[in-house]
């Protein structure tokens, strides 16, 4: 019985005599820098999003490149970067994308250096790109369309580039302040032309709790305008589908009109920050009011809307170029 209380004693005091140490791991002989991917597409988003969004609105972002093989980074590692627009010959996007692989033109931005550095303490550095009014003008911004192709040239202390890795072809599009996925609700009146009143009724769209009412989305035309498919539906069970037009100013106030020559609309609308109060969620939610009417060949529509932001729709993204 002595004997295991001595053991037990003996235990106790090591035990007790241990203490934590920090751990340390050697380094790799072989220490790289590269772009983690190859294919990243960045949406630049205007306004306002769960992240934070104030490179985007100030037109610009960052291409990041790092470093492995390092447990800790104990020095500036310094890596030359150079564009080349060769790396996106014979290449196209693939589905769900379309189009071949554009480098984007010289004018729509600028480099702030050629080189990026990655500081003492961290394992990832980025060099700034700031993007030009030409990009924001150009349609084809706003699809996945154009590529800014880099490739590393050098690098310091002793580090090597890893060479599959070496070269980056960063997508750039954006979104506007507007496009995102909305939850809709309000009025439809809508009266039959030449007497026919068979036509004629009134369409609330109302739920009882304003996360089950109708999903829209709003679509980015331009840096001022938005694209809003809405449908109406009609006497017999049967849909009507168009697409409005919205342009808007600097205060978030907006003129209707329609998308396309196959009908005409009128209308207009404001958009408002926190505007629906205490919505869904128990939060302050940014909301559109829109007041529109709309001239079909057999019938009018009058609507009164009130769109509550539910999410901008953003996702992170990437693609494999295809030959």
């Amino acid at each position: 019985m002595k004997n295991k209380v001595y053991i037990l004693l003996a235990l106790v005091l090591t035990l007790g005599a241990c203490k934590n140490e920090e751990w340390a791991f050697p380094d790799n002989d072989t220490q790289t820098v590269y772009f983690a991917y190859q294919g990243p597409i960045r949406t630049l988003t205007m306004g306002e999003d769960i992240f934070d969004t104030s490179l985007d609105n100030q037109h610009k972002l960052q291409i990041m490149g790092t470093v492995g093989g390092v447990y800790s980074n104990k020095e500036d590692i310094t890596i030359g970067i150079s564009v080349d627009n060769a790396l996106t010959q014979g290449l196209s996007f693939p589905s769900p994308y379309s189009g071949i692989v554009r480098p984007m033109p010289a004018n729509y931005y600028t480099l702030a250096v050629n080189k990026i550095v990655i500081p003492k303490g961290s394992l990832i550095g980025g060099v700034d790109v700031q993007l030009t009014d030409a990009f924001f003008a150009d349609p084809l911004a706003i699809n996945t369309t154009y590529v800014i192709p880099l490739t590393m040239t050098s690098v310091d202390q002793n580090k090597k580039i890893l060479p599959e890795k070496k070269y980056t072809l960063y997508a750039v599009k954006y979104i506007n302040t507007w496009q995102g996925f909305y939850l809709r609700r309000g009025k439809d009146v809508i009266a039959g032309k030449g007497g026919n009143t068979a036509l004629n009724q009134t369409v609330v769209r109302h739920m009882k709790y304003v996360e089950n009412d109708e999903i829209n989305k709003l679509n980015t035309r331009s840096l001022t305008q938005a694209e809003f498919p809405v449908t109406f539906k009609v006497t017999g069970g049967t849909s009507i589908s168009r697409t409005l037009l919205l342009t808007f100013d600097n205060t978030g106030n907006c003129t209707i009109a329609a998308g396309d020559a196959s009908f005409t609309a009128s209308g207009t609308g404001k958009f408002v920050k926190r505007g629906e109060k205490n919505s869904w969620g128990s939060q302050d939610r940014d909301a559109l009011y829109l007041n529109y009417q709309i001239d079909l060949n057999d019938r009018t529509v009058n609507s009164v809307d009130t769109l509550v932001m539910r999410d901008r729709g953003v996702k992170a993204e990437t693609f494999t170029p295809v030959k």
